[in-house]
Parts: structure tokens; sequence; C-alpha cells
């Protein structure tokens, strides 16, 4: 059994994680690349508003849908293109989610897989100012690519796994999993119902820990909120905001780039600037653009599961949690969960 696996890419329509509108992906043997899978999707009724946001990021609209296939017709033909191989994308927490809920949403079988997240392998073994795609695969002397198109996206994140097992000497994904100690997380399935079945329906929510820990500064003007909020939910969530970039900062989040425009090459302001020095002489610094600071607070599946198996961790789980159906408040559980905590 060589290095085998599938890299996958997905593209939303808007906030909804049930509002797959692309994806691609790239099968992988022996590390090499060897075939692709790519195709736009028309959302579900009642999901397909293209938000301005979504579409600002990967330029996907719904005229450029209009024609394609809906999600029953895409699903077996991907499903059977990634087999019974692990499943890789960087920030693969977003990318099963989607997934999931469109699955759920169009009242298909939930899969059973296995996935690893090359974000959290770079951040186990990389020393870089971003670990969002394009930093990682500049770091690492990779291709050049076509950032949020989900082929090139896939293929990217598959050449990043691929250069960090050459250099952990790593054979399988297994073995890289291992060696930098990064799990391979099962999706969430109906197999969980047990365990939420034992849970009490008592006692406080869970409480979000995104930056537990940490020193969060902000750079630029903030688009989704002001910066008083933004701090407040750094305390939230466990940390502590500073004004200025400090040798004890640990997160800069940057409001002026979003995730296509934050990228090497870019013109930086003089705080970014004094960041990247920071993280060049070796501070535990990482530069985070806005979204990735929204999507740092959602607590995921895998935490989720795993702090609600602790003693303490007691909470209430909606019903329609327990079957992944995707027609909750908001179609979206975890901005449900937000909003609920």
């Amino acid at each position: 059994m060589g290095l085998d696996f599938v890299a996958l890419d997905f593209e939303t329509a808007n906030r909804s994680h049930a509002s797959a509108c692309a994806v691609g992906a790239v099968r992988v043997r022996d590390g090499r690349v060897i075939d692709d899978y790519f195709t736009l999707i028309r959302p579900g009724e009642g999901l397909d508003e293209f938000e301005p946001a979504n579409v600002r990021v990967h330029g996907i609209t719904a005229a450029a849908v209009e024609a394609s296939p809906r999600w029953t017709e895409v699903y077996p033909s991907l499903r059977a293109f990634i087999g019974n191989d692990v499943v890789v994308g960087h920030n693969a927490a977003f990318d099963m989610s989607v997934l999931m809920n469109t699955c759920g949403a169009n009242d298909l079988d939930l899969p059973e897989l296995s996935t690893l997240c090359t974000l959290q392998l770079a951040r186990a073994s990389l020393k870089v100012a971003s670990y969002s795609l394009p930093w990682v695969v500049e770091h690492l002397d990779l291709p050049a690519f076509d950032h949020h198109d989900p082929l090139s996206d896939a293929r990217s994140s598959a050449l990043v796994l691929i250069a960090l097992a050459t250099s952990a000497g790593a054979e399988t994904v297994t073995d890289l999993s291992q060696e930098l100690r990064v799990p391979l997380v099962p999706t969430w399935t109906e197999r969980d119902d047990v365990m939420f079945s034992q849970l009490s329906a008592e006692g406080d929510a869970l409480v979000g820990t995104g930056f537990a820990g940490e020193v969060v500064c902000f750079t630029g003007a903030l688009r989704m909120m002001v910066r008083d909020r933004a701090r407040e939910l750094v305390v939230e969530q466990g940390g502590r905001w500073q004004d200025g970039v400090t040798r004890t900062t640990t997160i800069l989040v940057t409001g002026d780039f979003d995730e296509r425009t934050f990228r090497p090459g870019a013109t930086f302001s003089s705080k970014l600037q004094k960041a990247f020095a920071l993280v060049d002489a070796g501070q535990q610094l990482e530069i985070i653009t806005e979204e990735a600071f929204i999507t740092r607070m959602t607590i995921g599946e895998h935490e989720l599961r795993s702090r609600l198996g602790a003693a303490n961790a007691r909470t209430k789980v909606p019903a329609w949690v327990l079957s992944q159906a995707g027609d909750g408040p908001d179609d979206d559980f975890w901005g449900w969960y937000r909003t609920a905590c």
C-alpha cells in the first residue's frame, strides 16, 4: 500500500453548508496524481441564493450553474470516484461538512469516510506566517494555482500532502497522520446517535474555545463586524486581544484581504510587515483573514464529539442534528450553534 488518497474541495453558493455549487477532486496513487473529477452543481431549491461574499471569493454565479446537474445527479459519480480512499482537504472539516449537509438536504445516505486535513498537517510541520493554501504552496515551492477553483485547490492540497509525506519519510497517509500526530477523522454518521442519546438534556451550553490561550490583534477594516465586537468574541472564545503587534501576539487578523486576495506578493500594511518579520525571527504568530477568524470560532465535528464525550460536557442537541438532515434552523448547524451559544 502506497501513498493513496483522494483530495476534495467544495465551493458553496452561500453560508449554508448544504449549498454546494462546485466540487473538484483528484485521485492519488503511490504519491502521484492519476485522475481528477470536476463539476459545477445547481444547488437545491431554497439553497440556491448566490451571496455576494461567496461569489466574490470563487466567481461562480447562479447563471454559471443554471444548466448544471443537481446534487442527486452528481453524488453517485463523486462517491464512486472517492471509493474507499481517505479524503484529504485543506480545512477538511469544511469540505466534509458540505458533503454531509448537502447529502442530508437531499435525503441521501451519508458516507462513512476517513478524512485528513492538510491545514492541520501544515500547522504541525511547517513554520509559515499564514497556513492558508497559497502560503503553504509557496513555502513548499509547489506550482502556482488558481485559488478557490475547486479542482485547482484539490490538486494543490494533494501536492501539499505528498510534499509533507516526502519530508516526513511517510509511505502512507496513515504513516503521515501518525508521524505528525494529526488524526484521521471519521465522518459523523448515524453511529453517533447512541452517544447523543446518552447525553443529559440539562446543563449549560458548550462554550467556544476557538481562541483559547491566544493573543489576537486586528489590522485593517473588518467587513462583517465592528472591531469592538470582534474583540469581545476573542474573549468569549477564551483568548485576549491587544492593539498592536508585539512579541506576545499569536494571531493577527487582517480585514484588508479575503481568502482570495491574501496571498504572497500582495501589498501589505506596516503592521502586517512587522508580523512577517516576527515570524521570520521565530515567533509563533499566525496571520489569518476575517473569514478565517469567523471559521475558527466554529467548533468542528471532531472537537464537538470529543467534548460531548467528556463527563463535564452536557448540552441540548436538536433532533435534526442527529439525522444530519440539514433542515434545522438556517439549514446550518454551526450557524445555529454560534447564535445559540
